[in-house]
């Protein structure tokens, strides 16, 4: 397995300024995978190993359909449990305003209430392991399990820095990359300036125990949403601006997408330690990747999305940042 993604596939109700949709296809498991396939290349020999692998728990209402839209995009979904009687994930949201931040309001955790990822034998150690935003604990779990990663990367959210933030600060320490937004690196340091916040991540200052515990990850990206990204490394500081679009119908899965776009970039370096030069190159195709994302309800924005269009928009983006 080339890249294993450990994340939630979920149906969301969503609404925007917009407008609305009902039982989207959703979930950072969904998002993150669907933009590693579609950057890992959608044509594969017959009966081959495809080289993303999706890790989750769906209920019986999970549809014929999507499975089948989410094999055809790329996904290898032997990893995904169907429960049976139980129900798929399910959130419902909003976005008001700039449409920086959701507001939620109802979640179903359904299936995923108490689910204990269980990762084939086959795909225990893949070359790149994504845990997506999901309880500490359940990440680590992962982590034991899958020892052999050569190279792995952690999302979070506010909610496990509230509650679980010893556990949080465990998993940090045992990744190579973690992706987090400004806000959640401001609430895990304490500290309103961010490139010292993230800084104090990384050698974990920050985390519980602090350094005598042990360094964070060597590499954070920081998202910053419309303000686009910063990455902190050993070798220095990376910033990119956001792609500037007025198509902003949900911002819903942007970070996933933004995540499995990165990683896909990342596990094609040739010893997974990623150059300033290679980290460079997958920022700018997260960046874009996003900016398509954004554009159309739940998954609409990527699974549509045509090669044409995505390089022509990765063009643009480079002229922009002065790379051609």
């Amino acid at each position: 397995m080339n890249i294993l993604i450990v994340g939630s596939l979920a149906y969301d109700d969503l609404e925007t300024e917009v407008g609305e949709a009902r039982n989207s296809l959703g979930g950072s498991g969904t998002f993150a995978g669907i933009a590693a396939a579609f950057h890992a290349g959608r044509l594969f020999e017959e009966g081959g190993v495809l080289p993303v692998g999706i890790v989750c728990a769906v209920g019986e209402d999970f549809s014929d359909s999507d499975r089948e839209l989410l094999s055809k995009m790329g996904l290898d979904l032997q990893g995904v449990e169907t429960i049976q009687g139980g129900r798929t994930f399910r959130w419902h949201g909003r976005y008001e305003g700039d449409m920086g931040q959701a507001i939620t309001i109802e979640t179903q955790q359904n299936v995923l209430d108490g689910y204990e990822p269980k990762v084939p034998v086959a795909w225990w150690a893949p070359r790149v392991l994504f845990l997506a935003n999901n309880h500490p604990s359940i990440q680590a779990q992962v982590l034991d399990q899958c020892e052999g990663a050569k190279f792995t990367a952690l999302d979070s959210m506010n909610l496990w820095i509230d509650i679980a933030f010893g556990e949080l600060s465990n998993v940090l320490r045992r990744v190579d990359l973690a992706i987090l937004n400004d806000m959640e690196v401001r609430m895990i340091a304490k500290d309103e300036n961010l490139i010292r916040a993230g800084e104090s991540i990384r050698t974990g200052h920050a985390l519980t125990g602090g350094p005598e515990g042990g360094s964070g990850p060597s590499i954070l990206v920081i998202k910053k949403g419309e303000h686009g990204c910063v990455a902190l490394t050993d070798h220095g500081l990376l910033t990119l601006p956001a792609f500037p679009t007025s198509e902003i119908v949900d911002p819903t899965g942007c970070g996933d997408s933004f995540a499995g776009t990165l990683l896909t970039f990342l596990s094609e370096s040739e010893n997974l330690i990623p150059s300033q030069d290679e980290l460079h190159n997958a920022l700018v195709h997260a960046t874009v990747t996003a900016s398509f994302t954004l554009s159309d309800f739940g998954t609409g924005g990527l699974t549509g999305l045509e090669r044409g269009e995505y390089h022509a928009r990765l063009d643009a983006y480079r002229r922009i940042v002065g790379l051609i």
